[in-house]
């Protein structure tokens, strides 16, 4: 007996073409955004193919160009020239060899489905002038816009699947939510070389070609269920869940459930097709492992894994350094959506949220649960088009005329229109840098929370959780010591310079070898200071192409020991290059003595090469009537 199909949740009202007109202006936004924002200086780490996206692609260019896919010799040279990464860390020495052999860290499955692209961007070099190198511009462009068309393509497919269970219109609203409510937006075209967009748009193959061999079983059908569990596990292996939605479809009760087994076994040539298809679309990987290593199995990750047993949920859900639900709000509803769902159709309901929850669980099991520089929950985002059934239910259901309605246009809506303002403005504060992509914090994600413009004090939590407001007005400032490194003789050893100076004509010289400024030194007692009292560090600094990984440090030194330690920074988004910048922190005191020596000084740790002017130390004393804030 074959499951019964599934109700509609909301009866097609004849075609007005809703949906395809939202797909078309989502698609000419996408391209639009791409547009506006090309990032196609090759040789900059926020180009296309760099950084992980670089190790998806790596494939391609060491097989079709370099013919060396064993020992990826002409790695060094791009990296030489286009710096893609700060280090090659996207292959590793094969496992048991000592000759060489490299292996890929990343799954083979983008490279396969950016092919066309590459070799579009191949030809287009060849015509243009450029470089055939696999970096240079036209492999940038083709890469971006590929992922792009990979992007609306999933789209298009969801389109179908929504349009086989709901109404035009809320096909069409359901499909604006994925893109502008989402982080889909970002990794559908900033960051369209990474693995996300293209699991999106196999997700929504996996599910139509489940909903239409359900609906009227063949093999060709099949076939398509099998390729897109196959390519999905090729392109990132945790989504081995994926295999939950064709496996629960449909099965609401025991009796569904006895159904769909006497379906599959009457069906069993269907079931062989499909695992077939799987197995082939994995042989790819598998003959790369075994043609480097002698091996069909490799764990490509090496110490990074999974603690299945003790998944980071509350991280992943809520914290504000990379919370699923702080920076994509709009997934707060999706418990709302499953009761709607579950209300109208159990089989999809339980479906959903069997293959969400253990979605959820891998993403939070990974040990790096943060997925290292992102806007939001970046390993979510293939999930959505599964995710997006219960968004269209919730729509459907206030889609009803009568009271549903009224909440629909006086609740839903508003509140609607504010959670995809929220997410649109905060992607908007990523893309300027205002939400740092992997080092959020509470402090300064409230501190910074629809602002526009940030300060120093602003950028300054993101490394010291305390500060204080008003500083200009209801504190005033005494000024304990100053550090201008004039009238002392330029030396390597000590890093002093005549190369630079803020309102002089020396500087401390930072990085490049040299790991510490001199310290400005301020001794408790003799300033007068007190445990508890507060203090401004600040200093100047100067770099050609930003103080990266160069920090400001105030240290609270008793017998040669630190008892105290802050560091911020010396680059953030609002330092200007080849300029002075200036950059403070305020923090207090703890349990000083009054023998125990404040150093403010620059610290580089392998950090880029930057100039430090005027440090300065400040005591920042309360007026009368002012107290302190957070």
């Amino acid at each position: 007996m074959q499951p019964a199909e599934p109700l509609l949740l909301s009866a097609p009202a004849p075609r007005r073409w809703y949906s395809l007109v939202a797909l078309l202006l989502l698609a000419v936004l996408m391209v639009q955004a791409r547009l506006l924002a090309p990032y196609w200086d090759t040789r900059n780490v926020q180009a296309i193919l760099t950084w992980d996206a670089m190790g998806y692609y790596l494939y391609l260019p060491a097989k079709f160009i370099y013919h060396d896919v064993r020992y990826l010799r002409f790695v060094p040279d791009i990296m030489r020239e286009y710096g893609p990464s700060s280090s090659f860390y996207q292959a590793f020495p094969a496992p048991g060899l000592t000759d060489g052999t490299l292996v890929m860290k990343y799954p083979i499955g983008v490279a396969v489905l950016e092919f066309p692209f590459f070799w579009l961007g191949h030809w287009a070099a060849a015509l243009l002038g450029y470089p055939q190198d696999g970096f240079s511009a036209p492999y940038q462009v083709a890469i971006a816009f590929g992922g792009i068309a990979y992007g609306v393509l999933g789209l298009a497919v969801l389109r179908k699947v929504l349009l086989s269970f709901f109404s035009d219109a809320v096909a069409a609203l359901t499909l604006g939510l994925v893109v502008l409510g989402t982080n889909y937006f970002q990794y559908a075209v900033f960051d369209a070389a990474m693995s996300h967009t293209y699991g999106f748009t196999l997700y929504a193959l996996l599910l139509w070609c489940t909903v239409r061999w359900h609906r009227r079983p063949a093999l060709g059908w099949a076939a398509g269920i099998g390729l897109a569990l196959g390519l999905l596990v090729l392109t990132r292996p945790s989504e081995a869940v994926a295999v939950l939605l064709p496996l629960l479809w449909g099965i609401d009760s025991g009796a569904a459930l006895r159904a769909k087994g006497q379906l599959l076994r009457r069906r069993w040539l269907d079931v062989l097709v499909l695992a077939a298809c799987g197995a082939v679309a994995l042989l790819p990987q598998l003959l790369y492992w075994h043609a480097l290593t002698g091996s069909f199995i490799v764990y490509s990750y090496q110490e990074q894994g999974f603690s299945f047993l003790h998944p980071h949920l509350r991280e992943v859900l809520i914290s504000f350094k990379k919370g699923w639900l702080v920076y994509t709000p709009l997934m707060l509803l999706l418990p709302l959506g499953l009761a709607a769902l579950f209300r109208q159709n159990r089989g999809m309901a339980l479906t959903v949220l069997a293959y969400g929850a253990a979605t959820l669980w891998v993403v939070a099991a990974w040990d790096i649960w943060w997925y290292g520089g992102s806007f939001g929950q970046r390993a979510m985002v293939s999930s959505y088009a599964a995710l997006s059934l219960p968004l269209a239910a919730l729509l459907a259901w206030c889609w009803v005329p009568g009271w549903r309605r009224v909440v629909g246009l006086w609740v839903l809506l508003p509140l609607l229109v504010g959670l995809l303002d929220l997410n649109l403005f905060q992607h908007w504060q990523y893309m300027y840098g205002i939400i740092h992509p992997e080092e959020m914090t509470r402090p300064y994600y409230e501190a910074v929370f629809s602002k526009a413009r940030l300060t120093q004090d602003d950028y300054a939590l993101l490394d010291v959780p305390t500060r204080i407001g008003q500083v200009t007005t209801h504190f005033s400032r005494r000024t304990l010591a100053v550090l201008d490194f004039e009238g002392q003789p330029p030396a390597d050893d000590t890093g002093i310079s005549r190369e630079r100076g803020s309102s002089s004509g020396q500087s401390a010289r930072i990085g490049g070898g040299k790991q510490f400024s001199p310290p400005l030194v301020v001794t408790v007692g003799a300033a007068g200071l007190q445990p508890g009292s507060w203090v401004r560090a600040s200093g100047q600094v100067y770099s050609d192409w930003g103080a990266w990984n160069d920090q400001l440090v105030l240290a609270v030194e008793r017998q040669g020991k630190s008892v105290q330690y802050h560091a911020v920074r010396l680059q953030n988004n609002g330092c200007v290059n080849k300029a002075w910048n200036d950059i403070w922190f305020d923090v207090p005191l703890a349990a000083v003595q009054p023998t125990d020596e404040l150093r403010v000084y620059g610290l580089s740790n392998n950090g880029s090469v930057a100039f430090l002017d005027n440090l300065r130390l400040e005591l920042l004393t309360p007026q009368p009537t002012a107290g302190v804030g957070h």
